[in-house]
């Protein structure tokens, strides 16, 4: 009408919110080297990841009778993977603290494929490696990546069970002394389940980078401040999105084991877990380069 304002209206477009990216991909950590493709623990496996660009390795580690750090994660050799060269059968119970290196070195672990790995490929003639051995690979030039990648040793222990384990404070002793004299304690991290053990590494090297292993529902943050440990490690099935939240707040890293499902590790990658244990990873490397961040 004459006379009368028209009011002005004035749309206002609504401005986006900015998108917010998503976390960077966890590091990809061969577990056992890469057992879905070659015998666990031993150097072709070790190899196997650092040649697909694994950004760590994780092995286990025991003792022999004459105190050397071996790599195996059983207590006793494998019969049903482990065979003498000249192709016996490895018997039953044969404990590892119960022979020296070199009888240990008499059994060939990589003639037998692991049955619950199709893809895996035997290599006879393959013995229990020292952990000497395997920071050889670690420092070699060659694959590139090897000098990059993060060592995630795990200790294997039974404490109150001398025909199997060492006392704690001598088997800390033998794991921080051979990681010193092979310049390696900036490049690893110590795992264990037994964080007693973990205590002791600590108390003679304080600079070296622990992981508190758990497979059970309890409070993370409160394990990782009572324990002292830089990282945390559940089972993946037990990762969520307020245990990493809160772990990281409390600046814990979080290393999540063993996931092998793409959807199981798509989804530890979108909680922003720090490292995520794989038994084959090259395949986890080739397939997150072929889809990008999850």
């Amino acid at each position: 009408m004459p006379g009368m304002a028209i009011p002005l209206l004035v749309l206002v477009a609504a401005t986006p919110a900015p998108a917010v990216p998503p976390p960077p991909l966890p590091l990809v950590v061969g577990h056992r080297g890469a057992r879905a493709r070659f015998p666990e623990n031993t150097l072709p496996a070790v190899r196997h990841a650092l040649e697909a660009g694994a950004g760590g390795v994780e092995v286990d580690a025991r003792v022999s009778a004459d105190d050397v750090l071996v790599v195996a994660h059983d207590a006793t050799l494998p019969s049903d993977r482990c065979r003498t060269f000249d192709g016996h059968r490895v018997p039953p119970g044969l404990a590892i603290r119960g022979l020296a290196f070199e009888a240990l070195r008499r059994f060939d672990c990589g003639a037998v494929a692991d049955p619950r790995f199709p893809l895996q490929r035997p290599v006879p003639g393959t013995p229990i490696p020292s952990l000497g051995e395997v920071l050889d690979l670690l420092g070699a030039p060659e694959p590139a990546a090897a000098r990059q990648a993060t060592f995630f040793l795990e200790l294997k222990h039974e404490e109150g069970k001398p025909a199997l384990s060492p006392p704690r404070d001598p088997y800390a002793r033998l794991v921080v002394d051979l990681l010193r004299r092979r310049g390696a304690l900036g490049r690893t991290l110590v795992l264990s389940f037994d964080h007693a053990l973990l205590r002791a590494v600590r108390s003679l090297e304080p600079s070296l980078g622990t992981v508190a292993l758990v497979d059970r529902d309890e409070d993370l943050v409160a394990l990782a401040r009572r324990e002292g440990v830089s990282w945390v490690g559940p089972r993946h099935t037990r990762v969520t999105a307020d245990s990493v939240a809160a772990l990281h707040a409390a600046g814990v890293k979080v290393f999540a084991w063993t996931a092998n499902s793409p959807r199981d590790q798509d989804r530890l990658a979108a909680l922003g877990v720090d490292a995520v244990g794989t038994d084959d990873p090259a395949r986890l490397l080739a397939r997150w380069a072929r889809k990008g961040t999850p």
